[in-house]
């Protein structure tokens, strides 16, 4: 199974961190202020261009039975889309044009690209817990682009939410990894009800910048994370 492979693969390269169940051991806040006992830095394994090179491979295979053919623009989103997006686009055997959008503020997307009345537009993601961030993307497109063809696939190295999320307005979910049909839930709470914090088990923030130390605790819950 090509998902619970590249999973096992993540995990062995340091992009997982999971809470060890100490209260001892910190837990992280997410980018929306929210406390999680789990965070996957994508990045961490994508970043490594043999490792970005296979898993595009790999979903273009899985897309060639949909409408491999009929694809004019590759989107991705920023910023961590944008290389995924990028490699991807390499792997087609027809010409494709590649796009990105970007960040105004912290959740607003804009489109400085002109699409071609009813050319086709795949969107790709590196992740997405929800799907509302390659959502706001194809919101972003068809504002500059209001006759573009949005394709009804979105396709992501990995997804923490299901096929077919709310956020995305019914466009298909296509991924390598999906965290719910591997059976992988990481809770995310609001920071007034975390259970965690009512443990005393500390939080942190911005936790890639202390990863290795982080990472450390899952094996020594005492381990101390400099502030």
């Amino acid at each position: 199974m090509i998902g619970k492979d590249l999973w096992r693969r993540m995990k062995g390269c340091g992009a997982v961190w999971e809470h060890s169940g100490d209260p001892r051991a910190p837990h992280v806040a997410l980018r929306g202020d929210k406390h999680s006992d789990g965070f996957i830095d994508t990045l961490r394994f994508l970043s490594d261009t043999d490792n970005r090179a296979n898993a595009a491979e790999l979903l273009i295979t899985r897309l060639n039975s949909k409408y491999f053919e009929d694809i004019d623009w590759v989107f991705g989103s920023p910023m961590a889309g944008i290389p995924f997006a990028t490699t991807l686009a390499g792997c087609f055997n027809h010409n494709v044009n590649l796009g990105f959008t970007e960040k105004v503020n912290e959740k607003d997307l804009i489109c400085r690209f002109e699409i071609e009345p009813g050319q086709s537009v795949l969107m790709v993601e590196e992740m997405t817990t929800t799907g509302a961030t390659p959502q706001r993307a194809i919101d972003a497109i068809l504002k500059k682009n209001p006759e573009a063809q949005i394709l009804d696939t979105v396709v992501a190295f990995l997804v923490r939410c299901e096929d077919r999320p709310p956020e995305l307005a019914g466009r298909e979910l296509l991924s390598l990894i999906s965290l719910p049909h591997l059976g992988v839930n990481y809770h995310e709470w609001e920071p007034n009800n975390c259970p965690l914090c009512q443990q005393g088990s500390r939080v942190i923030k911005n936790c890639k910048r202390v990863w290795g130390d982080l990472l450390k605790t899952m094996k020594d819950s005492a381990h101390h994370i400099p502030d």
